[in-house]
């Protein structure tokens, strides 16, 4: 004999998902002066977790090398910029999600 269960389904309520907040890595002025900068290499792949103050990317202004850093913990959702790109001050380079705090 099989047993019978019985599920409310009008009881059932759809699972939310907890509200992201969008952080982006924007290119902070590092006083250069007129020396342009421009992407060098992804540390972290997109979709991945990240800490904050992970190292994200590395940007080139002439023949400094310099590590981007994550400025939120959560997921590297996009990133914007690709190896060689040329950059601008202000510039969106990559945005992370992150739960939403309360």
């Amino acid at each position: 004999m099989q047993a019978r269960i019985h599920i409310d389904v009008a009881a059932l309520r759809p699972v939310q998902a907890a509200p992201m907040k969008l952080v982006p890595l924007t290119l902070t002025d590092f006083d250069l002066g007129e020396t342009p900068i421009r992407a060098c290499s992804w540390l972290a792949e997109a979709g991945s977790r990240v800490m904050q103050g992970d190292r994200l990317l590395e940007v080139v202004a002439g023949e400094v090398t310099i590590d981007l850093e994550a400025p939120a913990s959560g997921r590297l959702a996009r990133r914007c910029v690709g190896p060689d790109d040329l950059l601008t001050i202000g510039q969106v380079l990559a945005v992370i999600s992150t739960p939403d705090a309360p």
